[in-house]
């Protein structure tokens, strides 16, 4: 399952500015906003040089939702990841059959 890298503000929109001095209370309420979209939260990381904090999550792979993960925590992006063994294996098969169905 494809994971997702989100980037999170850690002063702003207002639901979070509680959570600028409380990192753990940040991570808390980001997981109850990523397992209420039904993911699964990983991890959770602070960037040293910016007011910005990452969570890995798991299974956020609905547009409608990450949409709405994104407008509830603010964040300022959102990667989707997959797996040494999606990239070796199934995208490439995937890419394999797409160009054995384009015209010559």
């Amino acid at each position: 399952m494809p994971r997702g890298w989100l980037a999170v503000p850690t002063g702003t929109p207002p639901e979070l500015e509680p959570y600028r001095d409380d990192p753990r209370g940040l991570e808390r309420y980001v997981r109850a906003v990523v397992e209420g979209a039904g993911a699964r939260f990983e991890a959770f990381y602070f960037d040293v040089d910016s007011p910005v904090a990452y969570a890995l999550v798991e299974g956020l792979d609905d547009f409608i939702s990450i949409k709405a993960v994104r407008s509830i925590l603010g964040a300022v992006d959102f990667k989707k990841l997959i797996t040494v063994d999606q990239a070796a294996d199934d995208a490439v098969r995937r890419e394999r059959d797409i160009r054995g169905r384009l015209p010559h």
